[in-house]
């Protein structure tokens, strides 16, 4: 990871907006007008935090569409860790995604036919 995309990184979780909306992302999917509704903050502000928090695949993002067929983005977290490390030679990041328990049958059904 380049300095560059680590101050990135901790400049897009030093934001409370930010930190909110992968909380919430964590228990459901949502779309940014429901973010916009739950963090305070109007939708132009939660697309701006997605795009960011989705480019360091922090956030997850999936296209829906509704009855008349409108579309628009879901979000969704994982639980993640960030694990910061510093020593006299560098500084690293480490980021590690928490995988949903129905991702993790998911796989294991597919290996288990697949053999």
């Amino acid at each position: 990871m380049t300095d560059e995309d680590l101050s990135n990184i901790l400049e897009i979780l030093s934001d409370e907006h930010s930190r909110k909306i992968l909380q919430e992302t964590m228990k459901r999917p949502m779309s940014a007008e429901e973010l916009s509704d739950v963090c305070d903050i109007s939708p132009q502000s939660v697309y701006r935090r997605t795009d960011k928090l989705s480019s360091y695949d922090l956030l997850d993002a999936e296209m829906e569409y509704d009855e008349d067929g409108h579309h628009f983005q879901m979000y969704t977290a994982d639980p993640t860790q960030v694990v910061i490390g510093i020593s006299e030679e560098n500084t690293d990041m480490t980021i590690s995604k928490r995988e949903r328990m129905a991702d993790r049958f998911s796989e294991f059904i597919s290996q288990v036919r697949d053999k």
